[in-house]
């Protein structure tokens, strides 16, 4: 039986090793895909509980943002207390200053006359000594008897009676002059030593007052600082919470805090206004009553108050049960002096605030107007209750660039002052820590009347 030859055996390309072992796993990860998954997978997708544990760990970052925030708002009004504190210290202390130079002064001059009133006594004392000593040297034993005894006659004894009359008239007066003197030096005396126990107790009210405003300032220098980095660890803490950056949150914080501003500004204006209103209406009310129970008389007090445009009792207590107190029509600034005010206070911007200071360099509030106002010649006290005494009221709708506007809960107890420069705006030295700027006179404490030197 033949055999029929063999087909040639047909050769395979032969693969590279790499190739053959992927092709192998890619088939073996088919195959074990075909038995795994179904032919229509569903599409994974995070579950209800995760949704839910996100939607709570927002809402646990939007709290704690929310708990910060009201933090540092929260800090931001304490720091404003503790400056407003340090800034009553610190008027505090330049009134008790002025009050004891007022009391130095006092003292000096009832000495000189304590003084002058010695000098006095001790002359007549010295008179009365001399007719004393006259008087025995001139005497005989026969008192004023010789006199008649050695006359040559009725005319003769008359003459030296009449003699005798006017020395006695001289020594009686000279004795009632050094009496007087007596008394009277006496009185000056006890004055004096009243007026140097009142210095005295000046001074140490003075040195207590100071070192009570050194201490406020201190405190509150302490305070700012540390509320500042509270501040600055909280602002990180929002950066992280909100997933922003230091620099964001801060700016933010400016912002919030100028809209703050500005609504305590639009707050305070209204409510200047409605104590205007409210004083105009019992102005006119009064004075109608007033026309109704003199009627011949009603015209006599015209002028005598405008329209009161900043309401409220002249010591700005704002009780609406004390009578607005009369207005008098204020002189005008001085001459040609106003700009020049204006001008020394701008130039002190972003000097220092330093309580007790008058210049060069350091402010405090009333130092600053005091300075300010002497460029024009006009003389102030470093003291905001007396610069309110010593400038005539004004109602702050009719407030003129140089003017003063005060702050406090009255006039002679103020603790703030201002240079008002037009526009709702005034110059002032307002803290410790910060700088003479340009502000806003709108604010809660903003007294209803203003000062014109």
């Amino acid at each position: 039986m033949r055999r029929e030859p063999l087909a040639p055996r047909r050769e395979h390309p032969v693969l590279p090793r790499g190739l053959r072992a992927a092709l192998v796993a890619g088939a073996g990860a088919g195959l074990l895909l075909g038995f795994v998954l179904p032919a229509s997978a569903d599409p994974v997708y995070p579950s209800a509980k995760q949704v839910a544990q996100a939607k709570a760990a927002t809402a646990a970052k939007a709290a704690q943002a929310d708990a910060i925030q009201a933090r540092l708002i929260a800090s931001t009004a304490h720091l404003e207390q503790v400056r407003a504190g340090a800034e009553q210290a610190a008027e505090a202390a330049n009134g008790a200053t002025l009050l004891l130079a007022e009391k130095t002064r006092a003292a000096q001059a009832t000495r000189l006359r304590a003084a002058a009133a010695a000098t006095v006594a001790q002359r007549a004392s010295d008179k009365v000594g001399q007719l004393a000593a006259q008087a025995y040297m001139g005497s005989n034993g026969l008192g004023g008897l010789d006199a008649f005894l050695s006359s040559r006659g009725p005319q003769d004894i008359l003459d030296k009676a009449a003699g005798l009359s006017i020395v006695s008239d001289i020594r009686n007066r000279t004795l009632a002059e050094a009496s007087a003197s007596a008394v009277v030096a006496g009185v000056l005396q006890r004055q004096a030593a009243q007026a140097q126990a009142q210095q005295l107790a000046a001074a140490q009210a003075a040195d207590a007052a100071r070192r009570a405003a050194q201490s406020q300032a201190t405190q509150a220098a302490a305070e700012t600082a540390r509320v500042q980095q509270e501040q600055a660890r909280m602002l990180s803490q929002l950066a992280t919470l909100r997933n922003t950056s230091v620099t964001l949150e801060r700016q933010r914080q400016q912002g919030l805090e100028a809209q703050a501003q500005a609504r305590a500004a639009a707050a305070a204006r209204a409510a200047a206004q409605a104590r205007a209103r409210a004083a105009a209406a019992e102005a006119a009310r009064r004075a109608a009553e007033q026309a109704k129970n003199h009627p011949s008389g009603g015209g006599s007090h015209s002028g005598s108050t405008t329209g009161g445009s900043g309401g409220g009792s002249g010591n700005g207590d704002g009780g609406s049960s004390t009578p607005t107190p009369p207005v008098t029509d204020a002189p005008p600034p001085v001459s040609g002096g106003v700009s020049a005010v204006i001008a020394f206070a701008r130039a002190q911007v972003g000097d220092p605030y330093e309580w007790g200071a008058a210049g060069p360099g350091t402010w405090d509030c009333s130092g600053l107007t005091m300075r300010a106002w002497a460029e024009a010649g006009v003389s102030l006290s470093h003291y905001t209750g007396a610069q309110w005494d010593e400038t005539a009221r004004v109602p702050l709708g009719d407030l003129r660039p140089g003017d003063l506007v005060f702050f406090g809960d009255s006039g002679p107890t103020s603790h703030h002052v201002g240079l008002y420069i037009g526009g709702d705006q005034m110059i002032e030295a307002p803290y410790t820590g910060a700088e003479v700027r340009i502000s806003s006179i709108w604010r809660s404490d903003l007294l209803p009347y203003g000062g014109r030197p």
